[in-house]
């Protein structure tokens, strides 16, 4: 068995974008924060914007509001703000054998 890290994965995916993201990002586009790692491209602006929720998530910080496990996070840009649903990825629990 594994070792628990005390870390979470946390996915950041792109929920709505209002006007065009200069840096690309499309809806329904998702990246994987693994310890420090992320599976993907994540535009360094909302990337600002979103690292202390990943931070909070990954060490098992629990949100104070509605949601526990996730957040909806804008990037600067008013002009075309792209939204960012970031949320921990809870691991399904391991199936007990029967019988």
């Amino acid at each position: 068995m594994a070792e628990d890290s005390g870390m979470d994965k946390v996915r950041i995916k792109v929920e709505s974008i209002a006007g065009e993201c200069q840096a690309g990002h499309c809806v329904g586009q998702a990246i994987i924060v693994d310890n420090v790692n992320l599976s993907g491209y994540l535009c360094p602006d909302a990337l600002h914007s979103i690292w202390p929720w990943v931070q909070a998530l990954r060490f098992r910080g629990k949100l104070p509001w509605g949601d526990e496990d996730g957040i909806l996070i804008a990037c600067p840009d008013a002009v075309n703000l792209v939204r960012f649903d970031v949320r921990r990825v809870r691991e399904e629990e391991k199936k007990q054998p029967k019988g």
